[in-house]
């Protein structure tokens, strides 16, 4: 995992779902390793005021394409994850009317909160612009699904916002540097990163909402559009809460109401042809979870998939697979 984050370091400053060394890469396994074991085995729980984390790695098809694929040449070309917290402080940013009732504040504050956390995403240079964020992004969904009676049922995602050329965020300067002594807003994730219980000095503040903290407040990072368009296919929506250090919003949605959790279809596996409609399909099994995107044709609790697929899931046939159409134009038959 360490392997696949060094190279960009330099990209995962803020990102603190993301481990930021050796260490914390081997640590976030082991913890991704037990989460699971305690979710298959239906014994998982999440102490009042706690977390726990889940991985997701993205993995190559191996050497060569189609039937001819070695697939024991795969290597790691992402990684994704989810956090589980149960009452768990999150600080935030709200617009609210002034005391004295004739204009706009931003206020922050800090309070327990439920949820499972859609963590930050990342793709090795070699996997960008190939259509492979629906895969990391909505793919989390269907195992979700299938845990859905262990862990918190609201969804959200806490996404970047806008950042200057030097790598800062404009809306710091507009909050935190007038609050804290960091200036800008690298220091301010670096010095937080080494002592998060700073993060709640930050609570219980507010701000005028002037014109330059509403340039800053709200936009989504250009890196992270992309993410905001899938998790809006998804059905999550921003609920008006920011992030104190860049202003990125958040996205909050229940898994009962998400897309895959209305639109998504179980049958046993069939192999054919790829199919007309595009859809992620993964295998129902908590601990031999797979997902991939691919053409399907689906009916009377049967998918139908074709054998490149079946061999990336490693599923037989009458296998039991979950499949989640998506409203994306169908590319041309495969998977990916």
């Amino acid at each position: 995992l360490w392997d696949l984050l060094a190279p960009a370091a330099a990209e995962l400053i803020g990102l603190s779902s993301l481990p930021s060394g050796p260490e914390g890469a081997e640590a976030a396994c082991r913890d991704s390793g037990a989460t699971l074991a305690d979710l298959a085995a239906g014994s998982f729980r999440v102490e009042e005021g706690g977390s726990r984390r889940l991985l997701f790695l993205l993995e190559s098809a191996g050497e060569g394409d189609g039937p001819d694929a070695d697939w024991s040449t795969a290597r790691i070309l992402g990684v994704t994850g989810v956090t589980f917290k149960n009452r768990f402080p999150n600080l935030a940013v709200e617009v609210a009317t002034s005391a004295d009732g004739h204009g706009l504040v931003m206020a922050s504050s800090s309070a327990p909160w439920t949820r499972t956390e859609l963590d930050s995403s990342f793709l090795s240079p070699s996997a960008r612009g190939r259509g492979l964020g629906t895969v990391v992004s909505r793919g989390r969904f269907p195992f979700l699904h299938l845990v859905g009676s262990q862990i918190p049922s609201t969804a959200a995602s806490h996404l970047r916002g806008r950042f200057d050329a030097d790598g800062s965020a404009p809306f710091w300067r507009c909050f935190g540097a007038h609050l804290a002594p960091w200036p800008t807003s690298t220091e301010a994730e670096a010095a937080l990163a080494r002592e998060p219980a700073l993060l709640e000095t930050l609570a219980g503040h507010r701000r005028p909402l002037t014109a330059e903290v509403l340039e800053s407040l709200g936009p989504v990072n250009a890196a992270s559009l992309p993410a905001f368009h899938l998790l809006g296919l998804e059905g999550l929506r921003p609920n008006g809460m920011y992030d104190p250090i860049d202003g990125g919003p958040t996205l909050v949605g229940e898994l009962s109401d998400t897309v895959s959790g209305r639109q998504r279809i179980h049958g046993r596996a069939r192999l054919g042809d790829a199919g007309p409609v595009d859809a992620l399909v993964a295998v129902a099994g908590i601990d031999r979870f797979r997902v991939i995107r691919s053409g399907i044709e689906a009916g009377d609790g049967v998918v139908v998939v074709d054998g490149e697929t079946a061999e990336a899931l490693r599923i037989e046939s009458d296998g039991l697979l979950i499949a989640v159409p998506l409203d994306a134009p169908m590319q041309p038959p495969g998977r990916r």
